[in-house]
């Protein structure tokens, strides 16, 4: 069975939000906002702190050709452990490495191309070294360079060879890239001129979306209220369990789920009919920028008697509390 690799991996520490409103989904987080926020979370990776004679001793064994002794060198002037922070260094112990095969030190260096850090900023050579990384497994650079080549950044656009990467980050159980996979199935995506592109297809993005939103996606857990309240194909429209999706989001502070909720107490579908607590769930979002809510909330304070707005703003104090 093959090991899963693992370095700079920044899936379980992101959430990646896409609005979504009247039952419909609205792409934020585009390709280039997904590399820049895996890049920001792996460079900040972090490593076990080394003394000054265990530096001297890594100092030896990588410059006597030890891949390992001269990727953790370059970890260590990366991160400032036991010695002075020095990024150039950094990538120059990391190249050194890498060009022996170690995954790690090939991730590490095709992230600083991407930032340009310690390196000048080369598209082109950060896609390099990420599929190199990338074609052993390590789950960062297989996310990282599905995003660069949906781009074509670096390297030809190519949507089906951007989706298999993604594939392999999220069967990994990558959460950014099987939110970005239930949002190209979603909404399907053109490729390059003459080049196949990714019909819509949702009931492979209710897949996709299903394991974050149990694992408490937010962006995914009102994908699938969305999804699931239109319906497609033969799949009926189900409000009911569109609302326990948006509520689930709603009650983590998502705006877009917060007003998606809203609406459907408001039309009680899916929900009992209840404008006070329509009002509560699209004022916070509305008091959160979201266009949707701030539209919708007007109409309905407007249709609430003065008890009825009381018990409303009652309710706004308790969903921003948790309680609902």
């Amino acid at each position: 069975m093959r090991r899963h690799r693992r370095e700079w991996n920044p899936a379980t520490r992101t959430s990646a939000r896409s609005p979504h409103c009247r039952g419909g989904l609205v792409k934020t987080l585009a390709p280039r906002g997904f590399v820049r926020l895996l890049v920001a979370l792996a460079l900040l990776a972090g490593g076990a702190a080394f003394a000054a004679t265990d530096v001297a001793e890594l100092q030896s064994k990588a410059e006597a050709g030890d891949a390992e002794s001269e990727y953790l060198l370059g970890k260590a002037y990366l991160n400032g452990d036991g010695v002075t922070r020095d990024d150039a260094k950094a990538a120059e112990w990391f190249r050194k490495a890498a060009e022996q095969g170690h995954f790690k030190a090939q991730n590490n260096l095709g992230f600083q191309y991407l930032e340009g850090r310690g390196v000048t900023q080369d598209d082109a050579e950060a896609v390099k070294w990420l599929r190199k990384a990338a074609e052993q497994g390590a789950l960062p650079s297989q996310t990282a360079l599905a995003s660069l080549i949906e781009q074509g950044r670096g390297t030809k656009k190519d949507v089906l060879e951007a989706v298999a990467w993604y594939r392999k980050a999220a069967e990994q159980g990558d959460l950014p890239s099987q939110v970005r996979l239930g949002e190209i199935y979603f909404f399907g995506v053109e490729g390059a001129e003459g080049a196949p592109s990714i019909k819509r297809d949702p009931e492979e993005a209710l897949r996709w979306y299903h394991e974050p939103a149990e694992r408490g996606n937010p962006a995914a857990q009102n994908a699938m209220g969305s999804i699931l309240e239109r319906g497609y194909g033969e799949r009926k429209a189900d409000p009911k369990a569109a609302a326990e999706w948006y509520r689930k989001a709603a009650k983590q502070g998502d705006p877009k789920a917060r007003a998606n909720l809203g609406r459907l107490y408001y039309e009680g579908r899916g929900v009992d009919k209840d404008p006070a607590r329509a009002y509560a769930w699209l004022r916070l979002s509305a008091n959160a920028g979201e266009p949707l809510a701030k539209n919708l909330v007007e109409e309905v304070k407007a249709s609430l008697s003065a008890e009825k707005l009381a018990e409303g703003e009652v309710l706004v104090q308790f969903f921003e509390q948790g309680v609902d």
